[in-house]
């Protein structure tokens, strides 16, 4: 069955929403635009998140675009130009991210030295803030009591980031004039830096949960009810699951720029200690909350010494959780000290090597092509009859040779399908994920990588030759 065009599957997509369509475009013109941008940006993972952009952009645009397209008209020019306009964006996106990341930490050192002394600020703080009105003063705990950024400040009031970001500085400069009316002199940005840095301080471990508890147990037994030890052991799964969701919302910020990896795995170890010891704590209290009878209601000691209990292990938990996402951190540590010492980590050097056998697959596909021209459209018997068409058939880049490689089909061009294969790789590779790969030229110049999760592609071959052959052009592919 003969294939068809990129602006028929594009229009079958658009108009049908069909999906297996649009991944039919994807599948065909993956290879172009993840090359493509990892060329430009130099990141494997930012090239992924450009051809993710490409994709998105093609899929939005589909109904348009099919429009103007030729029956017959390839989609590969117009994914080019996407995915350049796409990487260039992102370099600007980051350089301006980078620019400012590097405003922010001048102007924190240029303001360190004029900070004011936050004991002389504390005191007149909040007397000072209420001072102010309410729409001024609810911008400026979102900000720096919240620490929200300007865009969330603005949607909690209602008004857009540039009005949010001038109501901020309008109050800070208010607040300033207050305190300099109360002897405490400062500027501004100086002020900003120092509510930054000590507006808010962490509530002490464990006692979120051990405040939930008291405040239950105190109105309940306002109300004349009696706990059970089923309904206190209820709500502490309750008040855990609530002291989790708040641990999980508090960002963790971590130095990293002069770690060393002799350092992290040292760090790792003293938290695998520190887990081991928090379980046994946690063992030792469950053992004493089960020695508490539940057959009758408790008396008041019982229950103070149970709400003491139920604190003590939500100090517990949120330590536990604590340790959890710094260990979850642990591998984009990694990551980061690998990209600061300029060492690629196994799965980059895993798809630099893809790269460079499919540009290897690619030029080999060239040369059967010339050889084609050259000898009445017969195919080579093997591929060391290629000599002549490749300037170097030893080595190709990344230690790839001709040997890599091996014919699939034989004999006069005009036999197989254009879209039949035609070369694949000897001896298919393990991702660090896992999976195998391999790479395939078929006899229309192209190049497919297929991945199993057990290695064997035979399937996968005959599922291809079964679905794209078919008649072909006398001219051959």
């Amino acid at each position: 069955m003969q294939a068809k065009s990129d602006a028929q599957l594009l229009r079958q997509y658009a108009v049908e929403k069909s999906e297996p369509a649009f991944g039919e475009v994807v599948q065909r013109h993956a290879g172009l635009v993840y090359s493509a941008a990892w060329r430009q940006i130099g990141s494997p993972d930012l090239a992924a998140e450009i051809a993710q952009r490409v994709f998105i952009d093609l899929a939005r645009k589909a109904r348009s675009l099919a429009g103007s397209l030729r029956e017959d008209a390839s989609l590969t020019g117009w994914l080019y130009r996407a995915t350049r306009y796409a990487a260039l964006n992102l370099m600007r996106e980051e350089r301006r991210r980078h620019a400012h990341e590097r405003q922010v930490m001048q102007d924190f050192h240029s303001t360190s030295d004029s900070a004011p002394d936050w004991n002389s600020v504390a005191p007149l703080l909040d007397e000072a803030i209420s001072a102010l009105d309410e729409q001024e003063r609810d911008a400026l705990l979102l900000r720096y009591f919240k620490n929200q950024d300007f865009r969330a400040v603005g949607a909690a009031l209602g008004v857009s980031d540039d009005t949010a970001q001038k109501r901020v500085a309008r109050s800070l400069e208010k607040l300033r004039a207050t305190l300099q009316r109360r002897g405490v002199t400062t500027t501004t940005t100086a002020l900003s830096a120092a509510l930054a840095s000590h507006a808010v301080q962490a509530a002490p471990a464990g006692l979120t949960a051990a405040w939930i508890s008291a405040s239950l147990a105190s109105t309940a037994m306002k109300g004349g009810a009696t706990f059970t030890l089923l309904k206190l052991m209820s709500m502490t799964k309750l008040q855990l699951g609530l002291g989790a969701i708040v641990v999980g919302g508090l960002a963790v910020t971590v130095a990293i720029l002069h770690q060393t990896d002799s350092k992290m795995r040292a760090e790792n170890q003293a938290l695998r200690l520190q887990v081991a010891s928090l379980a046994t704590d946690l063992e030792g209290l469950s053992n004493r909350l089960r020695q508490i009878s539940p057959a009758r209601p408790l008396a008041d000691d019982p229950l103070r010494e149970l709400l003491r209990l139920r604190g003590e292990v939500g100090m517990l938990r949120e330590k536990t959780n604590l340790l959890a996402r710094l260990q979850a951190t642990n591998p984009q540590l990694q990551r980061i000290l690998s990209a600061a010492t300029n060492e690629p980590s196994e799965e980059d050097k895993f798809h630099a090597g893809r790269a460079a056998t499919v540009n290897a697959a690619k030029q080999i596909i060239l040369a059967f092509r010339n050889y084609l021209d050259s000898h009445n459209n017969q195919i080579p018997a093997n591929l060391a009859d290629l000599h002549t068409e490749l300037a170097d058939t030893t080595n190709f880049g990344g230690n790839i040779t001709l040997d890599t490689f091996e014919l699939v089909n034989a004999g006069n061009a005009g036999d197989p399908s254009p879209w039949s294969i035609l070369l694949r790789e000897k001896t298919p590779l393990t991702s660090p994920k896992g999976t195998w790969s391999r790479i395939y030229g078929l006899s229309d110049g192209s190049v497919q990588e297929s991945t199993t999760p057990d290695g064997n592609f035979d399937a996968w071959e005959q599922n291809w030759e079964q679905n794209h052959t078919g008649p072909t052009s006398a001219n051959g592919p």
